[in-house]
């Protein structure tokens, strides 16, 4: 990808960590180290735990309670105390900086320097994701992982594959997407399947064999955490031991679309058991219920796909006031924006060759991610990191 205008992007990349930057040293300000929600502090405990003990775990003795890579992210910073924390943040500052950067590059690849200038300042001024750089979850370095997958993506489609930088970005970076979020692996391989089809009708055989070594890469990456939790936990445990929870806080009688984990106190047959045992009987539980009452799966669907889709938070202190208002503006400003560039792009006859799969990259996360949280868990969180595709569909 050849940016037309770099001084732009660096420029747009500035801001964009100015803006992150201003938002975390201004919380900081008022809320010091102080972690707001618990996956926070659960993310820092892995952390603090490797760096201090030499071991993964949380302070309630789990030991895959989640994939290692944004642990092991955290515990370049969980040496250093509460400090830690701001550094950690200011990091995901320069990351989301990064995510701007790469969006301004592939859309002006794509679509020429006025679309690449539209995605680099939609992205930038992503009222979500300055939000999410002052919290230690995931969505920063997922976005960023996500958005530099999909244009390794688009290079190989663009003739551009034949670059081994190209294959290696699309596997290791799959690889790294899964290792950070488990949920992802659906989506990783679908895009690695429909590469390996688009390339196979375009140029045989020869050049869709390389494919091969995304699936062998990631195996390779996995095998690692896989055998510690066998080590650990007696189970193999690739995807860590918190989807079985998950699925039952998304499925359990309990559930109304959003995250309440109260149920691993009030049950008392969870009591003793050991994660993986604990997880395992949760997913059956879940699976038992909606195997029970399959309209209710359908009825809470339709109520996480707009909790993940809200055009305001869903957190009651941020759902009203100035911050509501910015973030339902752009919501709906990107929203419409990308059904109308994708609309007119499809329609466009004029079109280079290969466009209809451009849309197909940006909008199969977006689809997949979307009903992976109707079954799981709905929350403007979970959406986060598909907003830059939608940026890049508005740009046009």
């Amino acid at each position: 990808m050849n940016p037309r205008r770099p001084g732009l992007g660096w420029l747009l990349c500035g801001a964009a960590l100015a803006l992150r930057a201003a938002w975390i040293v201004y919380r900081w300000g008022h809320c010091g180290p102080h972690l707001d929600y618990p996956d926070e502090e659960l993310h820092w405990q892995l952390a603090t735990h490797l760096v201090r003990d030499g071991v993964l775990v949380t302070d309630d003795g789990r030991f895959a309670a989640r994939m290692p890579l944004y642990p092991l992210f955290l515990a370049l910073f969980a040496g250093l105390g509460s400090s830690g924390i701001l550094l950690a943040r200011l990091a995901q500052a320069a990351l989301g900086a990064g995510t701007v950067g790469l969006a301004y590059r592939l859309a002006g690849a794509v679509s020429g320097r006025r679309a690449g200038a539209v995605a680099g300042v939609l992205v930038c001024c992503d009222p979500f994701a300055v939000f999410f750089s002052n919290l230690l979850l995931t969505e920063v370095p997922f976005t960023l992982l996500a958005t530099g997958f999909t244009a390794c993506a688009w290079e190989w489609l663009t003739q551009a594959g034949r670059k081994r930088r190209v294959l290696l970005g699309l596997a290791l970076l799959g690889a790294l997407l899964v290792l950070t979020r488990p949920a992802a692996i659906g989506w990783v391989v679908l895009l690695w399947l429909l590469l390996t089809c688009l390339t196979w009708r375009s140029d045989r055989r020869r050049r869709a064999r390389p494919l091969l070594v995304c699936p062998i890469l990631l195996a390779a990456l996995l095998f690692p955490w896989g055998l510690r939790n066998q080590a650990v936990l007696g189970s193999w445990a690739w995807l860590s031991t918190n989807g079985g929870v998950t699925l039952y806080d998304a499925q359990g009688p309990q559930a109304d679309g959003s995250s309440n984990q109260a149920f691993l106190r009030e049950m008392p047959a969870l009591q003793g058991l050991d994660e993986v045992a604990l997880d395992r009987m949760l997913a059956r539980l879940a699976l038992q219920q909606m195997r029970a009452d399959p309209l209710r799966v359908v009825r809470l669907a339709g109520t996480k796909l707009i909790r993940t889709w809200s055009l305001t938070p869903n957190v009651a202190e941020y759902r009203t006031g100035f911050a509501a208002y910015v973030g339902a503006a752009y919501t709906l400003v990107v929203l419409v924006g990308a059904a109308i560039g994708t609309l007119r792009g499809i329609r466009e006859r004029r079109a280079a060759p290969g466009r209809s799969a451009w849309y197909v990259l940006i909008w199969l996360p977006v689809a997949y991610f979307t009903l992976i949280h109707c079954v799981y868990v709905g929350s403007v969180r979970y959406r986060a990191p598909l907003m830059p595709f939608l940026a890049l569909g508005a740009a046009r």
